[in-house]
């Protein structure tokens, strides 16, 4: 928001919204932003082939947010964040994790894919 409010000129003692600033602009919030790269990210990792290591990785963070652990003596470091990437997701998509995997490997690589967008 920084940015637009330069473009526009807005000093920080005026009370404009970000609403405001981010229509008269016609740009995306980065929150928008981050989140469609995160969604992106997340559809394109789900449809690579079950011997990536990156999509057997997704596959672990599915299992765990369903709350299925990788063993049995598995448990949070001390001190980690507690959302993880894969929240984020979930958060952004109303939609369980497991499902978005689900719904992006039925869809394979070829259909156009535009996830729904939430807001900050």
């Amino acid at each position: 928001m920084k940015c637009q409010r330069q473009i526009l000129k807005v000093k920080w003692h005026q009370f404009v919204r970000n609403e405001e600033i981010t229509a008269i602009t016609g740009l995306s919030s980065m929150c928008e932003i981050i989140s469609r790269r995160c969604n992106a990210v997340f559809w394109h990792i789900a449809r690579l082939n079950e011997d990536v290591p990156a999509h057997q990785t997704l596959y672990a963070h599915v299992d765990l947010s369903l709350g299925r652990p990788p063993d049995s003596s598995w448990k949070r470091l001390p001190g980690r964040p507690r959302c993880r990437w894969i929240d984020q997701i979930r958060k952004d998509n109303d939609m369980p994790p497991a499902d978005l995997r689900r719904r992006a490997v039925r869809r394979g690589h070829g259909a156009s894919l535009r996830p729904r967008l939430a807001t900050c």
